[in-house]
């Protein structure tokens, strides 16, 4: 996808997007160097938990929400009263993963459960993780994933679909992108949770094919790829876990 061109009498919020996604790259490696960004066996309180995604969640997905912010900024300047939509759309953005953050929780929950009451899965942290991934890289070739990914890749067309004026039209577009963003990456976040979010490499990695799959204009080409070199992987840690000497 080419970029959007915003007009110069516009402050490109494209800039604001980067700074907070940067702010929220630093805060998650003080947080894991502070030891306090663990989703693994030892589970943090709810409310840390919370925290602990949002961040994630704004250095991971922030970036790949620019091309629609910065086309609904050049239309939203055109309204009589554009002031408060913008937040509004991030709002309802951020609001569908707040509420997905429930679920993580859960999941969180449940691979600690299971590492803590089957010894030889805490001893194979490999055997989940390689699970994890195995579904993330078989969810890459599902119809639910293209159809998502084309929402995703298209601002264009959702704002033309989906735009109203004000700030309750903004938020519940933000809201309607969110989902769509859910559906194509929560497989990808799932790698996250399993891992435990402590990992930077991993959000890194999977910050990056995130943004590849759905802002570059290679992105239907690499979504095979990408599921192809993820069920190689899992597949390569599942083996490794289970066939490591108890």
């Amino acid at each position: 996808m080419s970029p959007v061109a915003v007009p110069a009498r516009l402050r490109d919020p494209a800039t604001g997007l980067w700074a907070a996604a940067g702010a929220c790259w630093l805060l998650s490696g003080w947080l894991v160097l502070a030891g306090g960004h663990h989703h693994g066996p030892a589970v943090p309180r709810p409310g840390a938990f919370l925290v602990a995604w949002l961040v994630m969640v704004g250095a991971m997905m922030l970036p790949t929400v620019v091309p629609l912010v910065r086309l609904f900024a050049h239309v939203r300047a055109r309204a009589p009263q554009p002031g408060g939509a913008l937040p509004a759309l991030l709002g309802g953005y951020l609001a569908v993963w707040t509420a997905v953050a429930g679920l993580a929780f859960a999941v969180a929950l449940g691979v600690a459960a299971a590492t803590g009451a089957v010894p030889w899965l805490a001893a194979r942290p490999e055997v989940l993780l390689g699970l994890a991934i195995l579904l993330a890289g078989g969810f890459q070739f599902s119809r639910l994933k293209e159809a998502c990914l084309r929402a995703c890749r298209s601002p264009a067309t959702v704002l033309r679909r989906e735009y109203r004026r004000g700030p309750a039209g903004a938020a519940r577009l933000g809201l309607r992108h969110g989902v769509s963003c859910v559906g194509c990456c929560w497989a990808l976040m799932l790698v996250m949770v399993v891992t435990g979010a402590a990992s930077l490499l991993w959000m890194l990695g999977l910050t990056a094919l995130m943004v590849l799959e759905k802002t570059s204009r290679h992105g239907p080409r690499l979504v095979p790829v990408i599921g192809t070199g993820l069920l190689v992987l899992g597949g390569a840690l599942l083996i490794a876990g289970v066939a490591r000497p108890a």
